[in-house]
């Protein structure tokens, strides 16, 4: 359990982290970017908390 919400605050500072760069450098290219990222690692977390385990 300690480990699913550790993977949560962490999902969280990635996206504090990242999400520094569309509010400094507004650019679409970086926009499109960072929202990849994000997306990236919360289909990770979701396929790691709720996929069956093989």
């Amino acid at each position: 359990m300690t480990d699913k919400i550790l993977a949560g605050v962490a999902l969280l500072g990635l996206i504090a982290f990242l999400i520094t760069v569309p509010i400094f450098v507004p650019h679409p290219d970086l926009i499109i970017f960072t929202l990849g990222c994000v997306l990236l690692a919360a289909f990770d977390f979701w396929r790691e908390l709720f996929g069956g385990r093989r």
